[in-house]
């Protein structure tokens, strides 16, 4: 039996295509897949494959035969597949070997054919999602950033209004003090110097409210540095009762079972 002249029907392999062609790119046989594949097209023996197959008039620039026929080895690629309009329907991958007769010369060649079309289409898939997994680091590193300059300007404005509460406020608030009368309205206006000092030295406004009037009086004073017995007597109680403030303030700071002084919590709480 001739090389080049094998029944379609021997060559009949599921879901793979096969072909045969002469050295001139003529079809010399198809299998049974392959017409199923090209059945919008009538197949003549001796059309031209890519005439059959590409609905082209000349031979594809990308054609793994003629490589074949050229580099007299097995050659191998990736073509389209068209449909009817020449319109691409899919992609497949030829595997191409070179038929030689007894003197070796080459006479044509057999083509094996895959369908891998749906290759592509995940193939495809697969880069957008990559793209888009670029493109959300790209935008999850540029949130990073933002929050950074976010965090980094609330920073700044507690620093300022820190700043704005120590030079400018509190010593308004200590000359203010000087000249009330009554214990009434020192402790309103102590309640107010605590919440502003909050507001501005970002404390936790809670724990703020949480001592009572006269312990604030006692923590303040404490934070300018005045013993319990200088304490006593600017408010003129004991000093057992100004110790007894400084366990609930302890308490309430919830240093009541360290060894960190009251002075220096004060002082870390603003």
């Amino acid at each position: 039996m001739d090389i080049l002249s094998i029944p379609g029907e021997m060559l009949d392999t599921p879901e793979k295509g096969v072909s045969i062609l002469d050295t001139s790119f003529r079809i010399l046989e198809m299998n049974t897949t392959m017409h199923r594949w090209y059945a919008h097209r009538k197949f003549r023996p001796g059309e031209k494959c890519y005439r059959m197959y590409h609905g082209r008039n000349t031979p594809c620039t990308f054609c793994p035969a003629r490589n074949a026929f050229q580099e007299r080895r097995v050659a191998t690629g990736i073509v389209p597949y068209h449909g009817p309009q020449r319109e691409i329907r899919g992609w497949q991958k030829l595997i191409v070997f070179p038929l030689c007769n007894g003197d070796g010369k080459i006479v044509g060649v057999i083509e094996y054919v895959e369908d891998i079309t749906r290759e592509k289409v995940l193939e495809a898939e697969v880069e957008k999602l990559k793209v888009t997994e670029r493109f959300l680091k790209g935008q999850v590193a540029l949130l990073g950033e933002l929050l950074e300059k976010e965090k980094e300007e609330k920073r700044r404005r507690e620093e300022e209004r820190r700043r704005l509460f120590a030079t400018g406020i509190r010593p308004l608030l200590s000359l203010l003090r000087e000249t009330l009368p009554s214990e009434v309205q020192r402790m309103l206006l102590d309640t107010l110097e605590k919440a502003l000092d909050s507001f501005c030295g970002g404390q936790d406004v809670l724990q703020v409210f949480s001592l009572t009037p006269r312990e604030w009086e006692v923590a303040r004073l404490l934070a300018q540095g005045l013993t319990s017995k200088e304490i006593a007597e600017v408010l003129s109680v004991s000093k057992k009762a100004v110790d007894f403030h400084r366990g609930n303030i302890r308490k309430k700071l919830g240093i009541q079972k360290t060894k960190e002084s009251l002075f220096a919590a004060l002082q870390r709480s603003g």
